[in-house]
């Protein structure tokens, strides 16, 4: 009796919830625009609303119909990820999760999404569909009659053509990033062709707190190099020895330039010229982080951004 009683006050709360207002209160810290979000996602893809599909059993107050839980959109064109679907299906807010409502997508008209794979069956999404979070943006319309791209692009940019959005997806992006990469017997600073790796999404302070447990992980506990890409061309260069768990920092002022035309990036120590590397090659991966949480065993899978350099000799 007294479960359901909760459950009814439950279901009550949520008929009250407003469509207009948002199902969550969060605050999304640092750069939350589309261009940001989306750089750490593993898929991002122009989309088509076909049809709504699941729908709620109870009213959202401020929508006269009913509202749909889940849409199938039609994969238009991939930028990023592994996804081989041609229609996927999306889920939305149900009144009481940090997610859009899925009436905001209009069917028939045009989105560019870098939405979160879902791992796990559940009352509120299947395993290997979609959903996207409301705490920062990871849509936007599309004007696809017109080739341009509507809202929050960037801090500077809240319209995009589609070709510039392509142009620029493709680039790498080396301000304000972290990267890291194996430095077994001093390879990054003697071998000819070395690895650089960038996590991409630490999504709990778990993973936060343990980063660089994580690194070493996927590198298989090898002595390891990490750089930190400031703006102004500013970099931290640090070295970790794991044998004696200390890390070292080069002394002197380092600095980095990047001619995204030739792919070549250039490392200055002490104002001159230390190394030279060109990019062949940039591909994804993922590693599985294990932790106990509460006393029982969990993971989370850590997506990972790899870039295959060749030095240039002097």
């Amino acid at each position: 009796m007294k479960n359901l009683f909760h459950k009814q006050i439950l279901l009550l709360a949520m008929m009250l919830i407003s469509f207009n207002s948002f199902a969550c209160d969060c605050e999304c810290e640092g750069d939350c625009t589309f261009r940001s979000v989306s750089s750490a996602m593993e898929f991002v893809a122009l989309v088509k609303v076909i049809e709504y599909s699941d729908f709620l059993d109870y009213e959202i107050d401020g929508y006269d119909k009913k509202m749909p839980f889940s849409m199938i959109v039609e994969i238009i064109k991939k930028y990023k990820g592994s996804e081989s679907r041609k229609q996927i299906k999306i889920w939305g807010d149900n009144g009481v999760l940090c997610r859009p409502y899925i009436a905001n997508f209009e069917i028939g008209n045009y989105y560019l999404i870098a939405p979160n794979r879902l791992n796990e069956n559940s009352e509120i999404g299947k395993v290997n569909d979609y959903d996207l979070f409301s705490c920062w943006t990871d849509y936007l319309r599309v004007d696809n009659k017109n080739s341009l791209i509507i809202g929050e692009y960037s801090k500077h940019k809240n319209k995009i053509s589609i070709q510039e959005f392509e142009s620029e997806i493709r680039k790498i992006h080396f301000k304000r990033t972290n990267w890291f990469a194996n430095n077994e017997n001093q390879n990054f600073y003697k071998s000819d062709s070395i690895s650089l790796f960038r996590i991409l999404n630490l999504n709990t302070e778990n993973e936060k707190l343990n980063e660089t447990y994580i690194k070493l992980q996927y590198i298989g506990d090898k002595d390891m190099t990490q750089l930190n890409f400031k703006r102004n061309g500013k970099l931290e260069v640090e070295d970790l020895n794991v044998e004696n768990w200390t890390n070292s920092k080069l002394v002197g002022k380092w600095k980095w330039e990047f001619d995204s035309n030739t792919q070549i990036i250039n490392l200055f120590f002490k104002r001159k010229l230390h190394s030279s590397f060109k990019i062949v090659s940039r591909e994804r991966d993922n590693t599985v982080w294990k932790f106990e949480h509460r006393k029982k065993q969990t993971e989370s899978k850590i997506d990972l951004l790899i870039l295959e350099l060749v030095r240039i000799k002097k």
